[in-house]
């Protein structure tokens, strides 16, 4: 090999080091629900997702990321519809209040949390 040859191996591993590490590698876990302003008399699903986040603040490509939901609170204003590995579908019982759901996966060492408050549809407050 000559050495124009080796520098461009050199540096084609260099990249490739850095890519990995600023692409594939997860830095954090992201929880999202859509749609986000949550009514109780609606009768739409809601759906939470956990996604992994890398450096670049986008999420993990070809990442599979497995865990399990848990309501901490108000699982009696909730019928759940389906839990995926990452994603959980639900839809609203017809009462307002606060919604705790923790998402536990050996992925991250920690639970993460999002806290979604249903609301009374804004013609039922009218009334």
């Amino acid at each position: 090999m000559s050495g124009k040859s080796i520098i461009i191996v050199a540096v084609l591993v260099l990249l490739g080091i850095v890519a990995y590490k600023v692409v594939l590698v997860p830095t954090s876990l992201n929880m999202q629900s859509q749609p986000h302003e949550i009514f109780a008399s609606s009768s739409s699903p809601v759906v939470v997702r956990a996604r992994l986040i890398n450096k670049l603040g986008l999420p993990v490509p070809f990442e599979r990321l497995y865990g399990k939901f848990v309501v901490y609170q108000g699982a009696d204003k909730i019928d759940i519809v389906k839990t995926e590995r990452n994603e959980l579908v639900f839809k609203t019982r017809g009462s307002s209040g606060r919604l705790i759901i923790y998402f536990y996966s050996l992925s991250i060492p920690f639970p993460v949390e999002i806290i979604l408050n249903i609301k009374q549809s804004a013609i039922a407050s009218l009334i």
